[in-house]
């Protein structure tokens, strides 16, 4: 019985100085391990028109060659994890297929959406990048695909906000 507790003690001593020694590493290096967490999903593109916009603003014809879409032109996120109300729509006749990408005053990208089909939306999506809370005059392009070709991009201006 003694020889047992002496392994089981001998075995604790092992563990506590392994822990300390991790420790030690940790605070000398100040190396944290890095935790992945997932906050929020990706938004989710639909077929149709975004519900939440009435029937008089979707666009309904587009001429041939041209680029038109709806984008909500002040995004909110309620923290940089979160869902925000992108609202892009692309109308059932575009003839692209069409992807958004946000940069901030500096030039980053802090947002890019999935390929956007004609006749489909994406209400909500996340941010690309973590964005500190604040007010942002962010750029966009939206770019234009025809069978996976770059044909084009408009570019404008959109407000972000991260609470």
């Amino acid at each position: 019985m003694s020889d047992k507790k002496a392994k089981i003690k001998s075995g604790i001593i092992i563990a506590v100085s392994i822990i300390a020694i991790v420790l030690s590493v940790i605070t000398l290096t100040k190396a944290v391990p890095t935790v992945m967490l997932k906050f929020a999903d990706s938004g989710t593109v639909c077929d149709g028109v975004l519900p939440s916009v009435g029937d008089e603003l979707h666009i309904t014809d587009v001429p041939e060659g041209e680029i038109r879409y709806l984008i909500n032109k002040q995004i909110v996120f309620e923290n940089p994890y979160a869902l925000g109300d992108v609202m892009l729509e692309n109308p059932e006749s575009c003839g692209y297929d069409l992807q958004f990408v946000i940069y901030n005053t500096q030039g980053e990208m802090i947002y890019t959406s999935p390929l956007i089909k004609a006749g489909q939306y994406l209400e909500k999506d996340k941010l690309t990048a973590v964005v500190k809370s604040g007010v942002y005059n962010c750029s966009y392009s939206a770019l234009a695909y025809q069978n996976g070709e770059l044909m084009g991009e408009v570019n404008g201006i959109v407000n972000v906000t991260v609470k």
